[in-house]
């Protein structure tokens, strides 16, 4: 019985040991945020050429995305195949379907120029990634 009892003593203990330990950490971060808004710290390079990795990858994914919207109606998840879609639901007398669709085509289309803006923003940190020295020893 005695276990018992002691069992359910430690856990407000471990419950407010956690919420003081969160606490802290809110604190900490807090402190340390306008330290990292002074400017760049040193040995903060090592950690950029992270992101020159990743270029093929992301460009990979834009490509594939923008060729997808701007593909035709056969194409799963291109506008146009929502489109028809749309004129399919509006044919047969399906009001509801066609609000549901035409919110999700205006997401596509405004989606559309966001990400031909990503494509540019990220042939700008391709050319920063290759002026950029390697890092040593990586």
């Amino acid at each position: 019985m005695s276990r018992r009892n002691t069992a359910r003593t430690r856990a407000p203990r471990r419950l407010a040991t956690l919420g003081a330990l969160a606490a802290l950490t809110t604190i900490a971060g807090l402190a340390a945020a306008p330290a990292a808004q002074a400017g760049p710290m040193p040995g903060a390079d090592k950690h950029k050429p992270a992101i020159c990795k990743r270029l093929p990858a992301i460009d990979t994914r834009l490509d594939k995305a923008i060729e997808r919207l701007n593909g035709a109606a056969a194409v799963k998840g291109s506008i146009a195949h929502l489109q028809e879609r749309i004129a399919t639901a509006d044919r047969l007398d399906r009001p509801a379907v066609k609000t549901y669709l035409n919110d999700r085509l205006t997401t596509r289309q405004r989606l559309l120029p966001e990400l031909r803006q990503r494509k540019t923003d990220l042939a700008n940190v391709k050319t920063w990634c290759d002026a950029r020295q390697p890092a040593a020893g990586k």
